[in-house]
Parts: C-alpha cells; sequence; structure tokens
C-alpha cells in the first residue's frame, strides 16, 4: 500500500465517543461512526454509526459533551463487539482519523482479548493539517472546519457520526492540496506528516 497513489486506494475515516479522555484508566467507547472514501470520495451506504455499551457508568461531564447517557446504551452491542465489527470495515484500508492517536487508543487495547491486530496504514488529520498550513496554525477540527469551509453543524459537533463526516470532508481537502504540491502516494505523505508527530505530541487538538 506504501507505493500506491492516494486516488487509489479507499480510506475508512472513523472517530470514536468515550467515557473520557483515558483508556488506560478503564475509559471505554461510548458510540463510533465510520465511513468509506474511495476514489476521492464518500461512498453512500457504506457506514458504521453504532452506540456502544462501554460497561460501566458514563460520567454527566462526558454526557454534556457528547450527548450519550447510560440510558441510550442500555441494550447496544459491547466494545468487543463494536470493535471487532470496525477492524472487518476497515480491512484493506488507511484508517483516518482527526487525533488518530486518541481514538485508536481505545481499538489497540483490544487487539490482545480480541485476537485481532490493526495492521492499517493511519493517517491523522491532526498531521496533515501540520504539512499543509504550518506549525504556527492551530489545527483543531473546529479550526479546520473553519479554514477549509466544511460544514459542520453545531448539533452535529462532538456527534462520531457528525466529526467522522466533517473529518473526512476535511482529509479529502488536505490531501488534494497536498497532491497539487507533488505527494502524489502514500509513502510520501507519511514520510512528510512524520516530520510534525513530534513536534505535536502533548498538544490539544480535538
Amino acid at each position: 500500500m506504501a507505493e500506491s497513489r492516494l486516488d487509489d486506494l479507499a480510506y475508512v475515516v472513523f472517530d470514536t465517543e468515550t467515557t473520557g479522555l483515558f483508556p488506560e484508566r478503564g475509559d471505554e467507547i461510548v458510540q463510533i461512526a465510520a465511513v468509506r472514501i474511495v476514489n476521492g470520495k464518500r461512498v453512500p451506504g457504506e457506514t458504521l454509526d453504532l452506540l456502544v455499551n462501554p460497561g460501566r457508568s458514563i460520567p454527566r461531564a462526558s454526557s454534556a459533551i457528547h450527548g450519550v447517557t447510560d440510558a441510550m446504551v442500555v441494550g447496544a452491542a459491547s466494545v468487543q463487539e463494536v470493535v471487532e465489527r470496525f477492524h472487518t470495515f476497515a480491512q484493506g484500508a488507511v484508517i483516518v482519523a482527526h487525533n488518530a492517536p486518541f481514538d485508536m487508543a481505545f481499538l489497540w487495547r483490544r487487539e490482545a482479548e480480541l485476537g485481532i491486530r490493526f495492521v492499517n496504514p493511519i493517517l491523522d488529520t491532526v498531521l496533515l493539517s501540520a504539512a499543509v498550513f504550518g506549525l504556527s496554525e492551530n489545527h483543531t477540527l473546529d479550526d479546520l472546519v473553519n479554514r477549509l469551509g466544511v460544514d459542520l453543524p453545531q448539533n452535529q459537533r462532538h456527534t462520531a457520526m457528525g466529526d467522522t463526516l466533517a473529518t473526512a470532508e476535511v482529509f479529502i481537502k488536505l490531501k488534494q492540496v497536498l497532491q497539487a504540491r507533488g505527494i502524489e502516494r502514500l509513502n510520501e505523505v507519511l514520510t512528510e506528516v512524520k516530520r510534525y508527530d513530534r513536534l505535536l505530541q502533548g498538544a490539544s487538538q480535538r
């Protein structure tokens, strides 16, 4: 895949909402959404949009941000089921997310338990933005939506599907800028963004 041209690849863009910010302390996914991009466009009907029963209570402070409550996830699929479904959905694709290490941490921690591995290449729109706009700019999703003219209704912000759709459009626009600069292949993008990874570590870009 590394040698492939960007427009020859399939991408799965995703976002999670969670009980909190610390998977290593037991926080879990409460909602996940994903869309597929092929030939530079979203594929109609190729989506995931799932509530998740985290197996623990959802703090009120978290519900106030994403709107998912304990009552909404009663009877929803377990974290394990949803991670497996996403793993299947993303097979053969490049995974894309905004601040990808955060969302991926909730998936990686389930690999051993489920006997799966996420071997997909991963692109982070935070790093893509840094490569396109430079380190002097802010790279939160809100900043990118405004800078690139992407529609993200306020009532959809901090919902898994709302943020996924916005991230997908942001990704398509950033990819087009990189391609216009002569960056045509996945390995070239990965090399370009790697320069910004260490520089942005620790910065909040949600």
